[in-house]
């Protein structure tokens, strides 16, 4: 398929994906369904290659636009107050990753430079840019950050939504 006609074809799928997330209103939203439908594509039709690199910058100036544009001064006021608790959590969140990149190191084989950047917290693809100069598997790390992603956002969203509701109370049939 040609270059253009694979990237529209992408684009649609990934549209399609999202508009369906968002109307089923699946936890994850229209990330997840636009991820979970293009890379259902990308595996059917192997003659389809991935979008431009100046795909993925325009989305994350645009995510990164979205998300700027609701900060506000409490949030950053509010870092002040908790900055030992973030630290503490970042300490622990690279600490246990570091942990787990030597555990699959030790079960599996898998080299330690592809297993610390496999688990690393950060996106995967800032984890295989990085990766790349090191001589890593790449797509190996691209692959188990794509399933850390859906786990995130399908299932701890998921519970956390369902958590953070709170219990159903019924209402009870009025006593006579």
């Amino acid at each position: 398929m040609s270059e253009p006609w694979g990237i529209l074809l992408t684009l649609g799928v990934g549209l399609a994906g999202g508009l369906v997330a968002r109307v089923l209103r699946l936890p994850g939203g229209v990330i997840m369904g636009a991820l979970i439908a293009v890379a259902v594509l990308h595996l059917a039709v192997e003659a389809l290659s991935p979008l431009p690199t100046v795909f993925r910058t325009a989305a994350q100036i645009m995510i990164g636009g979205v998300i700027g544009t609701t900060l506000t001064r409490s949030p950053v006021r509010a870092l002040a107050s908790i900055g030992g608790p973030v630290s503490v959590s970042i300490v622990v969140l690279v600490g246990g990753s570091v942990a787990l990149a030597f555990a699959f190191n030790a079960v599996s084989g898998l080299p330690l430079v592809t297993a610390l950047f496999s688990t690393a917290p950060g996106g995967a693809s800032d984890m295989a840019a990085a990766a790349l100069k090191l001589n890593a598997d790449v797509a190996l790390i691209a692959a188990l950050h794509a399933v850390r992603q859906i786990v995130v956002f399908v299932i701890v969203v998921g519970a956390f939504s369902r958590l953070l509701r709170g219990p159903v109370v019924t209402p009870s049939a009025p006593h006579r």
